[in-house]
């Protein structure tokens, strides 16, 4: 990690958004972290915060891109970069909206956060989170009953002409787990009947082949049951009552994978070491699992489970995450206002649609002082936008009002 960058672009903040720097409190939080906090003299009212990171993933293979991943390129109404949609595109947004709103006047009567992450995509050596520090620093604060936006989902248009917003309400927590085995090593042209590598592969194949168990949890239900509303045929019949129809449920989830992975949680090995070069049987050998985990279950209940499935001395511990945040309910006065800030900002005919995230988000490290956590970008997206953590990542120029509009409207209706 090279801090230099963040300093570069603390100093880029500043200089691009003189207001927010003049009336707010600025604290810097662990290496590369801010808080900014307005103060409405209210603590009595419930505190806003606004969320996001600033860290994005390496970018590759460099040779795959069209443009250089961190020159943020312009070129026919299409901005270039990685970090353009996860997630630069959001913490600018709301920076932008706060800025615009408070230059023109605008002082709420809340107390208003914007937390600024550093270490949600990347892994310190040290082991330092910056989502958890920044939510230290409020709790040392006393700030308390918070509602957070973060990262989330957006609106989109199915193939059908709907227009949906994507609202988070429980996302699925990553817990990495390491397998492994220490042995002896030696030789390629030795190996003898089995290997520790071969131990290793034998492990991951009964992973694969025994899948966590499919259920539903009371936002999947309703997410199964929103999504009825906008099918036809078998699935919307299907999809209308998933607990009386679980069978055909279980059935499509296993030829979808964003729907299987909506329904369990998933472990995948994604990362696997040996020796260094090809005539070496390796003395330690390791392979790296992500798992998503369900709302609802445990890190320990995965590691119990992932135990059961392992043979010729694997071993298994746990790296890191932390056990996922329960799911919010769309059953509340706030849930509604961002509903209507949504309509406000996109139209009435968008259909607004409690979801699970599948990725995991900083928003976990609050749950201790949250009241309500919202996982939405505000933005409009289509098929223009470039693959998140992918080759060419992009977005659309056009696309970017859309959430600072949005954060806007929300910190009016909020005032309200």
């Amino acid at each position: 990690m090279d801090w230099r960058e963040f300093t570069k672009l603390h100093a880029l903040l500043e200089a691009y958004y003189p207001v927010i720097y003049k009336l707010f409190e600025v604290i810097p939080v662990g290496r590369a972290g801010l808080l900014f906090h307005y103060d409405s003299g209210h603590p009595e009212k419930t505190p806003l915060v606004l969320s996001a990171h600033q860290d994005v993933v390496e970018p590759g293979a460099l040779e795959l891109w069209k443009k250089e991943p961190f020159s943020g390129a312009y070129e026919d109404g299409i901005i270039w970069g990685r970090g353009t949609t996860d997630c630069k595109h959001l913490f600018l947004a709301e920076m932008e909206a706060v800025e615009a709103a408070f230059s023109d006047g605008f002082r709420p009567s809340y107390d208003l956060y914007i937390a600024l992450g550093y270490s949600e995509e990347i892994y310190t050596i040290s082991g330092e989170d910056g989502g958890r520090l920044l939510k230290e620093a409020l709790a040392a604060r006393g700030v308390h009953q918070i509602v957070l936006f973060d990262e989330g989902g957006s609106v989109t248009t199915d193939d059908k002409g709907h227009r949906i917003a994507h609202v988070g309400l429980g996302d699925k927590s990553q817990i990495v787990y390491e397998l492994y085995k220490d042995g002896t090593g030696g030789h390629s042209s030795v190996p003898g009947l089995h290997t520790d590598m071969g131990a290793l592969a034998r492990c991951i194949v009964a992973l694969e082949d025994h899948p966590r168990p499919y259920k539903l949890t009371d936002l999947s239900r309703g997410q199964l049951k929103g999504m009825a509303k906008l099918e036809t045929g078998d699935k919307q019949r299907i999809f209308s009552d998933p607990d009386r129809y679980w069978d055909e449920v279980c059935e499509l989830a296993r030829q979808d994978a964003r729907l299987d992975a909506l329904l369990h949680t998933t472990i995948c090995v994604t990362m696997a070491q040996g020796a260094q070069q090809p005539n070496v049987i390796p003395a330690h050998v390791s392979a790296t699992i992500s798992a998503r985990v369900l709302p609802g279950e445990t890190g320990d209940e995965i590691l119990a489970y992932i135990q059961q499935h392992l043979t010729g001395g694997i071993q298994v511990r746990r790296v890191s995450g932390i056990d996922p945040v329960n799911e919010d309910t769309p059953d509340s006065e706030e849930f509604r206002l961002v509903e209507q800030t949504i309509h406000d900002v996109y139209g009435d005919d968008v259909i607004v649609m409690p979801e699970l995230m599948l990725f995991a988000t900083d928003s976990r490290y609050y749950k201790d002082i949250a009241r309500h956590i919202f996982l939405f970008s505000g933005y409009e997206q289509d098929d223009t936008w470039g693959p998140m953590h992918g080759v060419n990542e992009r977005i659309p120029a056009a696309a970017l009002p859309g959430s600072r509009n949005f954060f806007r409207r929300l910190m009016e209706n909020y005032n309200a």
